[in-house]
């Protein structure tokens, strides 16, 4: 299918779900508030959403000599599902849908009925889950792809050797996200919101996700290291506490043991404001530099390019010619244009066919 071709159908396919979106009830639909909440938000900007995932599933698509009816789309870490959802309604064979979250698994089976766009595979859990069942269902994937996800992952490095071994002769990766570290505006609001998650406890409000911790990740470490090690003093659990920003459970216990041990640890923390939960080890907005993701990509085999992300169109007339204005911008720098750039993407293949 010629790229042009495949983009007039996306388009297309963007219209139909965007019409059956809007005339949706989703407060009647029997999904959490969680994705009440996730989905309203969507709503509200949904000509700008869909305009997003049309892009990146165009990437997904271009240049492939695959029949849609024979094409393997796996939406990793799917979240509402509406990127899933698109690839259904454009007509593309086989969409996997993936989330570690058991709730938004549930949820997004209630949707895609609620659309008429049923989804055979839903997969609940991470990526060595989604593996397991591709391998036991026999399934080689064309694309694995997904937007604001991998900035979440707790191990990146890991998550690449494992999708290494994904099944696939030409396996492509298009891996989207807002943490884009080179844009410093973005750098300089979610600076503002890794301090606050690390420092300050949060109050439980309509639609929590409820794998997300509410107490300050920092106060979590302190009771972790406490629990595991209740002879140390509280100045050296607090230094302990301050040491291991980035660090689940686990590996903070590893940590407490060497220091035990040595009266000092290894670890260092190599960003002054990123952190994860220490329960789910789940990133809040992970800023990672995009030459080392890159290079880390390259080492398992695939063939990366780092795009620039655009913005969307939509909006008042003077707000477009605003974006299309800056999107020129982007498209003349090029690589360069990543610091005006609101997302950034991963685009890597692995051609195994070949050699």
């Amino acid at each position: 299918m010629r790229n042009n071709e495949i983009h007039q159908q996306i388009l297309a396919a963007e219209v139909r779900l965007t019409d059956k979106l809007v005339h949706l009830d989703i407060q009647s639909l029997e999904i959490s508030e969680y994705n009440q909440k996730y989905l309203a938000g969507k709503m509200e900007n949904l000509t700008a959403v869909m305009e997003l995932y049309g892009r990146l599933l165009y990437l997904c698509l271009k240049d492939r000599n695959t029949n849609l009816k024979d094409f393997v789309f796996v939406d990793y870490g799917g979240g509402t599902g509406l990127y899933a959802l698109l690839a259904k309604e454009l007509g593309v064979g086989t969409v996997i849908y993936n989330d570690i979250y058991d709730v938004s698994c549930m949820d997004i089976g209630v949707l895609s009925k609620a659309l008429r766009l049923d989804l055979e595979h839903i997969v609940t859990g991470d990526l060595e889950k989604l593996l397991k069942y591709l391998d036991e269902q026999a399934i080689s994937v064309n694309t694995i792809s997904s937007y604001d996800v991998i900035e979440h992952v707790y191990k990146v490095e890991s998550h690449f050797e494992q999708l290494r071994v994904m099944k696939g002769d030409s396996l492509r990766i298009v891996y989207a996200s807002g943490a884009n570290i080179e844009n410093p505006g973005f750098v300089k609001a979610v600076t503002k919101t890794q301090l606050q998650v690390e420092l300050e406890n949060r109050e439980k409000q309509w639609g929590h996700k409820e794998r997300d911790s509410l107490q300050s990740y920092l106060n979590i470490r302190k009771e972790m290291i406490e629990a595991y090690a209740p002879e140390l003093d509280v100045e050296a659990v607090r230094k302990l506490a301050q040491a291991t920003r980035g660090l689940i459970k686990q590996d903070i216990e590893k940590c407490v043991e060497e220091y035990r041990q040595k009266g000092s640890i290894t670890y260092q923390m190599d960003h002054p404001t990123n952190t994860c939960d220490p329960n789910t080890g789940n990133w809040c907005e992970h800023l990672m530099d995009l030459n080392w993701l890159k290079q880390l990509v390259e080492k398992q085999g695939f063939q990366v390019e780092m795009l620039a992300g655009t913005y969307s169109t939509s909006g008042s007339l003077p707000k477009k010619l605003i974006k299309i204005l800056i999107n020129t911008f982007i498209r003349v720098l090029g690589r360069k244009g990543m610091t005006l750039s609101p997302y950034y993407i991963l685009y890597a293949n692995r051609d195994m066919t070949t050699g």
